[in-house]
């Protein structure tokens, strides 16, 4: 047994940098814990992008209605719906069906939208690239590169498009 004035503390509390050390490893027990219990939000995507099937999958989990079509050119796409409003997504850079690009795009026709409207919103706003073509169509259109990616990015920029095509649907007045 240890004189009184040597018997140390079972646990043991010193100073590092200032800060208490009995603070300090308990703080790293509640990060640690914190760390080992925090949940997995976002799943990486495949290094060579998304396939069809899969980003129906992410749409359907996200609300959106979604299912494989082909537009009026042939091109294998997904189709959906926002707030009212047709879209299609289309996959770009593909290789054994896996892309590693895709591009939102809603389009209206018939509309009397003026060119200097056009670029008036394509200088103000972001994400939305805007254009018209002959026969009095416009087309909003996102693109996003999926490789190398997360389903919380994909989910990000499906929470974004239908909150920009329909602000461009009120500033445009369609």
């Amino acid at each position: 047994m240890l004189p009184a004035h040597l018997d140390f503390p079972r646990v043991f509390v010193g100073y590092l940098g200032g800060v208490p050390m009995k603070h300090l490893s308990f703080s790293a027990v509640v990060a640690a814990a914190l760390m080992s219990a925090a949940p997995a939000f976002a799943s990486p995507l495949n290094e060579q992008g998304i396939t069809r099937e899969e980003m129906v999958e992410v749409m359907l989990a996200d609300g959106l209605p979604a299912k494989i079509d082909k537009d009026s050119r042939g091109n294998v796409i997904v189709h959906s719906l926002a707030s009212e409003i047709n879209f299609d997504v289309y996959f770009f850079d593909c290789t054994d069906n896996r892309c590693g690009a895709i591009q939102f795009a809603a389009g209206w026709s018939n509309n009397s939208a003026s060119e200097a409207r056009i670029n008036e919103w394509n200088t103000t706003k972001r994400y939305l690239r805007v254009y018209s073509k002959p026969g009095k169509v416009i087309w909003a259109e996102q693109d996003v590169l999926v490789t190398r990616s997360t389903t919380e990015n994909l989910d990000d920029c499906l929470a974004l498009w239908p909150k920009m095509i329909v602000q461009f649907n009120t500033f445009m007045k369609l």
